[in-house]
């Protein structure tokens, strides 16, 4: 009797336990292009501050990121494709959710890659010559290539290029309908929330250059020629 009462008591454990949520494949999508984005940010960060300490460590930190890109790029390339894409929404109506979506997955990105970065080379200044050297040495031996540290990202992100020449084909549509539509990028909405406090109509700025960390924007606010900065999505205008 007791062993029936036991039974029937985890049977309704089970029936009350909250059901698992379901992940969409966009959104499996969206997450391995924000962690692809993350694993390159932390890689320059780490990067750019070994690169400080002396010559030899500057040509060492040159070298990894071009070592590693060469192996990682074709992954980096279709997150960013999947990335630019999506951005390009808003020309189909859909600005506000596009935007609102590449913002919170930049800021993701990055918050979370500065604090992995810390965490590696955030020691004391009389070690960190020597954990930058092991760390780039990690990089260039392959330890932090993006199949092995997650292997089920990496695929994820695999499969995004054999989406590449579709969505290609669809955004030329996309442009060719709507010829004046503005160049983008990864900064668009944090450049969009400057232009708004200028007092700037939406859509009269686009990219000059969207070559993520490093962006530069421009537009015509109020008769006048405007010029907004940006990298790791830290936006200002230049005077």
């Amino acid at each position: 009797m007791r062993i029936l009462v036991l039974f029937a008591a985890l049977l309704s454990l089970v029936g009350c336990a909250a059901p698992q949520k379901v992940i969409s494949e966009t959104e499996r999508q969206q997450q391995a292009v924000q962690w692809a984005i993350t694993e390159e940010v932390k890689l320059r960060l780490i990067s750019a501050d070994c690169a400080q300490l002396d010559g030899i460590l500057e040509a060492a930190a040159n070298y990894t990121v071009r070592d590693w890109h060469n192996r990682n790029g074709e992954l980096i390339n279709s997150a960013d494709d999947h990335f630019t894409y999506h951005m390009a929404m808003f020309n189909q109506g859909n600005w506000e959710g596009a935007t609102s979506m590449s913002q919170q997955m930049v800021y993701a990105a990055v918050q979370k890659a500065e604090l992995q970065a810390n965490n590696v080379i955030g020691v004391e200044p009389d070690e960190k010559r020597a954990v930058c050297m092991t760390t780039l040495n990690q990089y260039k031996q392959g330890v932090f290539d993006l199949v092995k540290i997650n292997p089920q990202m990496a695929a994820q992100l695999s499969d995004l290029k054999s989406e590449r020449s579709v969505k290609e084909q669809r955004l030329a549509l996309q442009k060719a309908i709507i010829k004046d539509a503005p160049r983008s990028g990864r900064s668009m909405y944090l450049v969009e929330k400057l232009w708004a406090k200028k007092g700037c109509k939406r859509g009269e700025v686009s990219a000059l250059i969207s070559k993520w960390p490093d962006e530069v924007y421009q537009g015509s606010c109020k008769n006048e020629s405007v010029v907004i900065a940006c990298k790791w999505g830290n936006c200002k205008e230049l005077k």
